[in-house]
Parts: C-alpha cells; structure tokens; sequence
C-alpha cells in the first residue's frame, strides 16, 4: 500500500474521516477492549504498537474506550494518513514504516493489525508480519489482527453505497468487492466517488487489491514466526460477512517445540 498506488491514502487522505468516520468504529473496538483486558487484565497504563495505522480511527476509539492512558507508537507507510492521526491520539508517537520491516528497539503489551492486514498480498509479506508482531511483542502480552476475507470463506460480490453530507459538499461512494479470479489469493476493491461542491460534481475510480488466505495457512505462518494463536469470531458488522479477528500471544518453548 502506497500514496501513489491508493490516492484515498495519499493525495485523498482528507476524504477518510469523511466516508470512514471514528464513531463507526466503537462497536467493534469495544469488543477488541473486552479481549485486551481478558488478556491484560484493567491496567491503568497501555502501550500500544499499531501496526498499518492508516487514519487512526480504531485507534482513537480503543482510547476512548480504555478507560485509562493509552500510548504508544503509530506506523503506517502513508505519511498523509499519519498526519491525520498526530491529532486523534496525542500520546502516539507516529512512524512512516513499512510494517512488515519495522524493526524497534522495544517490546510492547499490546500490538494491534486493523484494516492494513488485507493489504498484504502473498506469503511473504504474511510470514514478515507475523515475525514483526513476534519480535515486539512482550512475554504475556496480546496481539490482535483484524482478517477482512478468507480464501474459502469470501462469496462476493458485496456492493455498498452510502452517501455522506457535509454543509459544503457531498460524497457518494460506491464500494464494490469481488474475487474476478478464485483460482488466484486475491479479491479486488472498485471504489467510485461522486464528490458535490457546489454546482460541480467530480467523479473517481480507485482500485484496490487484496489478499485471501486460508486459516490454516495463516495458521501456519504464524506458528512459523514463534507466536501461538485462536480465532475469534466477532459481531458482524455485514450479516452475510465473518468478522474474524487472530489472537496471538508469544508461544511458549513447550509448545513451540514439542
């Protein structure tokens, strides 16, 4: 994921808190809260890696949402999006990385994947952030990856349109999601803006691709990587569409080695 691949996250960045607004997210943050704390237990003090930022908004509500102080490092390989997030979480310290190459010098209770992870396209990119997310993260600490689509489970296409409305302008977006080949592991993203200013109307078509895995390979990507993992299934937000997240934790030498 690039600026220059993806305008809506480089040169459209302004459109994100637009057509993804932060309120959207409290739902299902409150229930990656309830996993944090099964986890970690009611900690006053948080620290977070987030891992593929983009505009930050399930990151401000997991703050909102926390209950206590909440900091920690941002990183995203589009600097127009972090930008955006300087101000949403304030106690975030934001980095321009490439999450399957970070290498910091810290480990973290906390280390979180939100939509970026459908960006990653093959094996390769998979087992490099598995193997990121191993290497910060604490002994006892949790890691939560959000897995938009899975190869054997996605049934496109799904079709969305909404339209948001601001006191000078007006956005209609259509969002149309589909697999135009199921023998390949990726699906296709078309989105189409119809933005109103004033008596004009500008349209533009962005096309996204993204991974499909099987559980069991991204099962096997992350034992790989040293970390042990379950599947949760939470509230769908589309009643024709899963809403797995991967829960992960170091695996102990034990397990690693049997």
């Amino acid at each position: 994921m690039t600026d220059s691949l993806y305008p809506l996250y480089g040169q459209h960045a302004d459109l994100w808190p637009i057509v993804a607004p932060v309120e959207s997210y409290r739902d299902e943050m409150r229930e990656w809260v309830e996993l944090i704390r099964e986890a970690l237990g009611r900690r006053e003090e948080l620290e977070v890696l987030d891992l593929g930022t983009g505009g930050g908004h399930h990151l401000c509500q997991l703050c909102r949402l926390w209950g206590g102080t909440v900091g920690g490092v941002a990183t995203d390989i589009s600097g127009s999006m972090l930008e955006r997030v300087k101000s949403l979480v304030p106690r975030f310290a934001t980095l321009v990385h490439d999450m399957t190459t970070l290498k910091l010098e810290r480990r973290f209770p906390l280390v979180t994947v939100h939509d970026s992870f459908c960006y990653l396209r093959d094996r390769g990119q998979v087992a490099a952030l598995f193997s990121t997310i191993a290497s910060h993260l604490e002994p006892g600490g949790l890691a939560l990856v959000k897995v938009d689509a899975l190869a054997g489970e996605f049934f496109g296409p799904y079709r969305y349109l909404t339209t948001f409305e601001e006191p000078e302008r007006e956005i209609t977006l259509t969002h149309y999601e589909w697999d135009p080949d199921p023998t390949d592991s990726e699906l296709e993203v078309i989105y189409l803006f119809l933005e109103r200013r004033g008596g004009r109307v500008e349209t533009r078509e962005e096309r996204h691709l993204m991974g499909l895995f099987f559980r069991p390979e991204l099962m096997e990507l992350w034992t790989e990587a040293g970390l042990a993992g379950r599947w949760v299934e939470l509230e769908r937000w589309d009643e024709e569409r899963p809403n797995p997240v991967i829960v992960l934790s170091l695996a102990s030498p034990s397990s690693a080695n049997p």
